[in-house]
C-alpha cells in the first residue's frame, strides 16, 4: 500500500516500457537510480542517468543523485526518463551485452528523433544490424525476395523509399552474425558519426551570431550555420564558468611561455537556467572522462557562499573500467520489437529537446578520431574540474 506522503515515481526505460517506484518522501536521486538499475539488472550503470523535464523552461535536467527528489521536482507527477548520460568513446569496449544493447537503443532513438544524423547509406548499414539482431539471417523462403519484410521497420524520421532496399542488401551480407555481434557492429559504426555523444545547447556568441555549443567526451564544440567552426579538446580548456546568462570558456595559450596568450570566449544563452545547465554538463563530462576520480563537493564555510557548490559526484570512466561489479554471469534480457519501439519513439513517448537547427557535420568516413582528441585519464591535480565563481 502506497502512503500518501510517499513519492510515486514513474520511469520510462530505453525500450519504452514504464515502471513505477514508490520511495520515501525524503529519498535522494541515487536511491531511485539504484532501484531502476537493479530492476533491469544493469551493472555498468555509470554511463546512464535519469532525466526529467524542467517545469520552468520545458528542457531536460539530469536528476542529481545527492539531492532529495522532491527538491528537484517541485510538483507531481514525478516522471523520469532513463537514458545514456555519458557516451563512451568506444562503446564496443563495454563488458556486458545488456549495456551494449541499451546503448544501441539510445542511439536508435537519437537517430529517430534527428538528434544524431547521417547519410542514407550509413542509416541503411546501421539499420541492417538492427534487423540482423532481431530477425537473424536473411532467408528468401521466410522473408521473400525483396524488401517488403522490412516494411514495419523505421530507422530515421523521414525515411526515403530506397532505404529499405539498401537495408535489405546489407542484411543479406550478415549471415552467421549473432545478435550480440550485430550490436557490436552497430556501435562500432555509430560511434564514428560526427555528433555521436555531443550534447547540444543553443547560444549567441560575442558577435551576436546564433551558435550551438556541444559538449562531449572530447571537449567543447562550436557550430554556426550547421557547420563546426571550433573544437576545443579538454586539455586546451583552462576553465569553464558562468554568470547569469553568460557562459565563458578560458582556452590555454598555444605556448606554455605565453602567459598572456590565453583566450576567453563568451556566449549568451536564453536564461540563467540554460546557462547553468550547460555549465553542469561541461563539469560532469570533464570529470567523468578526464579525471581518475571526481573531486569532492566543497563543504559550507560560515555564512558566505560564493559561486556554485556543484561537482560531479559519481564514478569516473577510469573507475568504471576498473570496477569488479561486472564479474558475473551475463543476465538474460529480451530485445524489444522494432515496430513497437519505433512507433513509440516517433509518437513522442520519449520527449526530445527541440533545437532550431541540428548541425549537419560531414561524416568521418569510418576513420578513427585523432589520438590527440581521444579522452585520456589524468590526475585531478593536473586538471581540476571546472568551477563557477560568482562575480
Amino acid at each position: 500500500m502506497v502512503k500518501s506522503h510517499d513519492l510515486h515515481c514513474e520511469v520510462q526505460l530505453l525500450d519504452d516500457e514504464s515502471t513505477t517506484v514508490d520511495l520515501d518522501k525524503n529519498a535522494k536521486g541515487q536511491v531511485l537510480f539504484d532501484k531502476i538499475c537493479e530492476k533491469i539488472e544493469l551493472a555498468e550503470r555509470d554511463y546512464f542517468g535519469l532525466r526529467y523535464i524542467d517545469e520552468k523552461d520545458g528542457q531536460y535536467n539530469w536528476l542529481d543523485p545527492l539531492r532529495p527528489i522532491k527538491k528537484q521536482l517541485k510538483h507531481e507527477p514525478y516522471h523520469f526518463y532513463f537514458a545514456v548520460k555519458f557516451y563512451p568513446p568506444n562503446p564496443t569496449a563495454l563488458v556486458e551485452d545488456i549495456t551494449r544493447y541499451l546503448m544501441v537503443l539510445q542511439l536508435r532513438e537519437d537517430l529517430l528523433k534527428g538528434r544524431l544524423q547521417c547519410s542514407v547509406p550509413i542509416h541503411a548499414l546501421l539499420g541492417s544490424f538492427v534487423v540482423q539482431a532481431e530477425m537473424g539471417d536473411y532467408e528468401p523462403e521466410d522473408h521473400g525476395e525483396d524488401a517488403r519484410y522490412l516494411s514495419d521497420f523505421k530507422f530515421c524520421p523521414k525515411q526515403p523509399n530506397e532505404m529499405l532496399q539498401k537495408v535489405h542488401e546489407f542484411h543479406k551480407k550478415h549471415r552467421g552474425m549473432t545478435p550480440e555481434d550485430a550490436e557490436l557492429q552497430y556501435l562500432d559504426n555509430a560511434r564514428k558519426l560526427p555528433l555521436y555523444g555531443v550534447d547540444l545547447h543553443t547560444a549567441v556568441d560575442a558577435e551576436g551570431q546564433n551558435v550551438i555549443i556541444g559538449v562531449s567526451a572530447w571537449g567543447i564544440h562550436i557550430f554556426h550555420n550547421s557547420r563546426l567552426i571550433n573544437k576545443f579538446v579538454w586539455p586546451k580548456i583552462v576553465k569553464i564558468a558562468f554568470k547569469k546568462k553568460k557562459f565563458t570558456l578560458s582556452i590555454r595559450p598555444a605556448s606554455e611561455n605565453d602567459y598572456y596568450g590565453g583566450t576567453v570566449l563568451s556566449f549568451k544563452l536564453a536564461s540563467l537556467r540554460a546557462t547553468k545547465r550547460l555549465w553542469k554538463v561541461g563539469v560532469e563530462h570533464h570529470s567523468f572522462f578526464r579525471l581518475s576520480q571526481a573531486d569532492l563537493p566543497p563543504k559550507d564555510v560560515g555564512f558566505i557562499k560564493l559561486g556554485s557548490k556543484f561537482r560531479y559526484s559519481g564514478r569516473t570512466q577510469h573507475q568504471a573500467r576498473h570496477s569488479k561489479e561486472v564479474n558475473r554471469a551475463q543476465p538474460d534480457f529480451k530485445r524489444v520489437s522494432s515496430e513497437r519501439f519505433s512507433s513509440k519513439v516517433l509518437e513522442g513517448n520519449r520527449r526530445s529537446e527541440p533545437l532550431k537547427a541540428i548541425p549537419r557535420v560531414e561524416e568521418e568516413n569510418g576513420e578513427e578520431k585523432k589520438d590527440e582528441e581521444k579522452p585520456v585519464v589524468e590526475q585531478t591535480e593536473a586538471a581540476p574540474a571546472p568551477v563557477a565563481v560568482a562575480e
